[in-house]
């Protein structure tokens, strides 16, 4: 029912609101997608990842470069694919027997290599001035356009967030929860623990690197700036924010680094949204550790406890 919902709604959006928000929609589920990924790593498996968006970074890159170097948009997803399974795999494998704050302090060194990378190969990727990137164009689709891009923004998170709730139902997305959990008691049951970090890494992966696809696409330009540590941050505290190890967290997560910055560019006051990011996550760890998500859905649960209890008293 909640798809159909998703369906009906996404459908009916573009004749109610003007093609501003509808852009800003479009937004808010490219970075639902690559909130998504970041669920599956640090939400399920509880992986600390600092290089998310350096992740999310690649798939911008292959559409930029892509248009540089006239690779055919049929083979530019099987790209983002391939090297986002490859870079998944090449950060988890290093980090198998790392957890928490070392955790995060490798995947962060490359984060910032990535960085690093893209600043001092300016000869194809403009260095910190970023790039234009083309529209993407196929028959009478044009991703500059605010429907087109809208319609491809809602089609992709429609199948990644049917595949993150599918994942939930699957032997390896329990092993995920296992893992996260406990990797000794997990280890003691015969779960692959090294198999399964390295799958959620790649699949993490995979989800942001579509996600910067789209994004490159849609937005037209991709620089350094949108993937570097404060990129990270804001993935990390979208996932925190909305509440770790759920579809819908993600998405509240999304709704959140995407609509507030907008807020405070609205006031004039851009600069103060990293602040408050980092205020925000600090308040949410203390008071409300299950996210927004996991604290409505106790609350609900508290609710109908207190309704049958006074049902069972009341026969």
């Amino acid at each position: 029912m909640g798809f159909g919902i998703f369906i009906v709604i996404t459908a009916l959006l573009p004749f109610v609101i003007g093609q501003y928000y509808l852009y800003v929609v479009t937004q808010v589920m490219i970075y639902a997608i690559a909130t998504l990924g970041l669920d599956v790593l640090y939400g399920r498996t509880g992986q600390l990842s600092l290089a998310h968006a350096s992740f999310f970074g690649i798939g911008a890159y292959v559409a930029a470069l892509s248009n540089t170097f006239g690779v055919p948009v049929v083979l530019q997803p099987v790209l983002v694919l391939g090297l986002a399974v490859i870079v998944g795999a090449l950060v988890a494998i290093p980090t198998l027997r790392l957890s928490g704050l070392r955790l995060a302090l490798v995947t962060l060194l490359f984060g910032e290599l990535f960085v690093w990378l893209i600043d001092h190969a300016s000869n194809l990727t403009g260095g910190s001035q970023g790039m234009t990137v083309q529209p993407l164009t196929l028959g009478p689709f044009d991703s500059s356009e605010p429907l087109d891009g809208y319609a491809l923004a809602a089609i992709a998170s429609l199948l990644a967030t049917v595949m993150c709730v599918q994942l939930g139902k699957t032997q390896y997305g329990r092993r995920m929860l296992a893992v996260r959990d406990s990797e000794l008691a997990s280890a003691s049951v015969g779960i692959p623990i090294v198999r399964t970090k390295i799958a959620a890494f790649i699949l993490s992966a995979i989800l942001a690197g579509a996600a910067g696809w789209i994004y490159a696409y849609v937005v037209g330009f991709v620089s350094p700036t949108t993937f570097d540590l404060f990129g990270s941050v804001n993935f990390l505290v979208a996932v925190i924010l909305g509440g770790s190890g759920r579809v819908l967290g993600a998405w509240c997560g999304a709704l959140y680094i995407v609509l507030v910055p907008e807020v405070f560019s609205s006031i004039g006051y851009p600069n103060l949204f990293p602040i408050v990011g980092g205020a925000v996550m600090i308040v949410v760890a203390m008071t409300i550790p299950r996210g927004l998500v996991g604290s409505l859905e106790k609350l609900g649960e508290t609710l109908w406890a207190v309704r049958g209890r006074r049902g069972r008293a009341g026969g």
